[in-house]
């Protein structure tokens, strides 16, 4: 049935279609009296978003909808559900408001209204509410990847050919059989410290191309701005005496205990982990045991403290796999550099 042949037809068909379209069309709409701020008809969906049983018997006051749209967007809601003469600046685009649907579930909708006659004259609004969640996701998503990726050209740019253009000038003058020893030695060092910063540059981007990129750096749980004391867990000696010395290098009074196996790094913290204020760094890759059998473990805790899982495998699903883990706050790639230990201790 096409409109034309519905114009064809009587009053009443009329009616009855009009009827059909409004409470099965896939959006929420309504029919609003300004006057008497109430919503004098609306249809299943809208009725869903009001959280209001399929009984209730019309009409409805607007109190009911405003204890639903988040407190920062009544004032708006209010301003759209005026006669247009009234409206201060009638927006014909809709108005993009938040409903919350449980305590930790907000969805987005644009609101849209215009104005209709009803039999006895009395201006009232049409209304609908059309969903817009995940285009407003996608939105926010597109905005942080445009944003990551500014600064990962920045860090490029600056960052990473900085260093490089040092290190290529420091080859040149090595060359230069004229340059005294000291001067030599002054450029090693130079070209060392430049190392390192191309190195720290390198986690950078890697860190936000994978793990946060929503994060600026590093992101440890906010309340915790000192920790008691740092666990070590890996099986590698060396590496263990190597990350405690740069910790220490920054914090030379912080407490590191240095555990080789999951087993024994879980009794300790069962028993003098109170306040979960430890700071855990963890290898997932263990001989007869991992770190992902730790974090099963771990996660049954009373008490837990933040785990920084510190390894040599830059695996995407190893990556996938430590977010599901809510004590996780970070994956750092190994190894451990001193910017990195500022960053986690807040120095």
């Amino acid at each position: 049935m096409n409109l034309t042949t519905i114009s064809k037809k009587n009053t009443f068909d009329k009616l009855q279609f009009l009827e059909v379209f409004f409470l099965q069309t896939h959006d929420a709409v309504f029919v609003y009296d300004p006057a008497e701020q109430q919503f004098v008809c609306y249809n299943h969906l809208m009725l869903r978003i009001l959280k209001m049983p399929e009984e209730t018997v019309l009409p409805v006051s607007v109190s009911v909808f405003n204890l639903i749209v988040h407190e920062d967007d009544r004032q708006l809601l209010q301003k759209n559900l005026l006669i247009p003469q009234e409206q201060t600046s009638p927006d014909l685009e809709g108005v993009n408001i938040r409903i919350l649907c449980s305590r930790d579930d907000v969805r987005f909708y644009n609101l849209q209204t215009r104005l209709i006659t009803g039999t006895d004259q009395q201006p009232l609004l049409m209304g609908v509410l059309f969903d817009i969640t995940d285009k407003f996701w996608y939105e926010q998503q597109q905005k942080k990847s445009d944003k990551t990726l500014r600064e990962l050209s920045f860090i490029t740019s600056h960052e990473l050919r900085h260093e490089y253009a040092k290190i290529q000038s420091i080859i040149q003058l090595l060359d230069n059989r004229f340059i005294t020893e000291e001067e030599r030695r002054d450029l090693i060092a130079g070209a060392r410290q430049s190392i390192q910063v191309i190195n720290s540059t390198i986690f950078k981007i890697n860190h936000k191309l994978s793990f946060n990129q929503s994060d600026a750096f590093f992101k440890t749980d906010s309340r915790l701005y000192h920790y008691s004391r740092i666990v070590i867990i890996d099986d590698d000696d060396l590496t263990n005496i190597i990350n405690q010395r740069l910790i220490h290098s920054i914090a030379p009074d912080i407490e590191i205990s240095i555990f080789t196996n999951v087993h024994d790094a879980l009794r300790f913290l069962e028993d003098n982990d109170l306040k979960g204020d430890f700071l855990i760094l963890l290898d997932v890759n263990f001989p007869h045991s991992s770190g992902w059998e730790f974090l099963d473990k771990y996660k049954r805790f009373l008490v837990q403290s933040s785990v920084v899982v510190l390894s040599s495998s830059i695996d995407t699903g190893d990556r996938k796999k430590a977010r599901k883990y809510e004590t996780v706050v970070d994956y750092i790639t190994k190894p451990l550099s001193l910017e990195l230990v500022k960053e986690m201790l807040h120095q």
